[in-house]
């Protein structure tokens, strides 16, 4: 599911079908996100996150005939049901804290640390399916044969534009390997339904008296509940953080693989830098997560903003060239790896933390919404920009993001402070 999504900038690059299509299905996935309230209540968290995983199957198998007619319907799809999953995968992880610190009689001022670890955990192992997928990618990819003198003449870095189509050339794998490739993904996704169906337990407290609410009750209740969390200051004031991290990382895969990798030593490449941000940031969330509560939060999203910062200036002032080594191509996904680890664990605990239990589905949603807003914005602005434009737009945010962090750190520390008071 990681690698399926973040191939389509290379391997469809023709009329930019393939950022097209992501933004179809960010787009589609904040539509999802603001209904997966309603549709956790009506019909459960196991099986939104069971269906989208079916629907992820039939999107991989229309890579086999990529096309306008077959991407694109699919990825609406797609995305329609992934807001709801990560919603669920949000609802799951909050559940398991919570479950973790009654069963060892832990007081409720101890939740964040359990959130943190268990966030941690889950995005080490979500980061770790970039390793499989990308070495299977580029250990399928090194086996086509390409013409690296097209690789020559091109304009690499940010400066590289959606018009300029003399910039970019590189020649793509066989058919026949690009078929190859998508038939190891989709049989691990028909293992990982088989996996899902059968271990993944259903959450009792959500699905007791899911039907004895009227339907239009229940719409009107958690949609609106869903839209309202959008203004909500609590979440509203992060808006801009979240949306400049979700734009650098779409910015990592997307635009990065593109414009410096691809572009300078070829697609086959694209793999194992991918490879090197996915063994960073699965590392570094499990060490962060276990350390959490000696380090603090604000230490750690400190270092993960500046470490974003870093990469889209360093993007922005690098110029590479097909005599580039590949293993210096390796350094900008290490870095930011690092900076992944940190933040995508933490933010779902700091929203964990923030919101209360009754708020907490309809603030995850919201929080998803944002995140695809942001890709969807950053993929429409790369089909018709230059890649510079994107990494402005993020710095651009960053700056109110800080300020906006900031904020809710000493809002928190206040209502802590008065709460020990009490």
């Amino acid at each position: 599911m990681n690698k399926v999504t973040k191939s389509m900038s290379s391997l469809n690059s023709e009329d930019h079908l393939g950022l097209i299509s992501l933004s179809v299905m960010y787009l589609t996935v904040m539509l999802g996100s603001l209904l997966g309230p309603v549709c956790g209540r009506l019909f459960g968290h196991k099986s939104i996150i069971l269906g989208t995983f079916v629907m992820h199957l039939c999107y991989t198998c229309s890579n086999f005939v990529p096309g306008w007619s077959t991407l694109l319907p699919t990825s609406a799809l797609l995305g329609l049901c992934a807001g709801n999953m990560f919603m669920s995968q949000g609802v799951y992880i909050a559940a398991a804290s919570r479950s973790y610190i009654q069963l060892k009689g832990l007081p409720a001022s101890r939740l964040y640390s359990a959130m943190s670890l268990f966030n941690g955990v889950f995005y080490s192992c979500f980061s770790a399916t970039q390793i499989t997928g990308n070495l299977v990618s580029s250990l399928i990819l090194f086996t086509a044969e390409y013409n690296q003198t097209l690789l020559g003449d091109n304009v690499c870095g940010a400066q590289v534009c959606a018009d300029f189509d003399g910039g970019k050339d590189f020649d793509k794998p066989q058919e026949g390997v690009i078929h190859l490739l998508f038939s190891c993904y989709a049989a691990c996704g028909v293992l990982g339904i088989l996996v899902l169906a059968v271990g993944l337990p259903r959450l009792s407290n959500f699905s007791k008296d899911m039907k004895s609410e009227p339907f239009l009750q229940i719409v009107n209740t958690h949609l609106g509940g869903c839209l309202s969390m959008l203004f909500n200051p609590k979440l509203f004031i992060l808006i801009p953080s979240i949306m400049a991290q979700a734009i650098l990382n779409m910015l990592m895969y997307t635009g990065y693989t593109e414009a410096f990798v691809t572009c300078t030593v070829g697609v086959q490449w694209v793999g194992y830098c991918m490879v090197a941000l996915g063994v960073t940031s699965s590392l570094t969330a499990l060490l962060v997560s276990t350390s959490a509560r000696f380090t603090g939060r604000i230490l750690q999203f400190s270092v993960s903003m500046g470490l974003d910062i870093a990469t889209a200036v360093i993007m922005l002032i690098w110029v590479p060239d097909y005599q580039t080594s590949p293993m210096v191509l390796l350094i900008l996904p290490l870095i930011a790896g690092l900076s992944q680890g940190i933040i995508q664990p933490q933010q779902q605990a700091l929203l964990g933390d923030v919101f209360t239990r009754e708020e907490l589905p309809s603030a995850c949603a919201a929080f998803i919404g944002v995140k695809c807003l942001a890709f969807s914005v950053y993929l429409c602005l790369s089909s018709t920009a230059c890649l510079y434009d994107g990494l402005i737009l993020a710095l651009g945010l960053y700056a109110p993001g800080v300020v906006g962090y900031a904020y809710t750190e000493i809002r928190e520390r206040r209502r802590d402070k008065d709460k020990g008071e009490i």
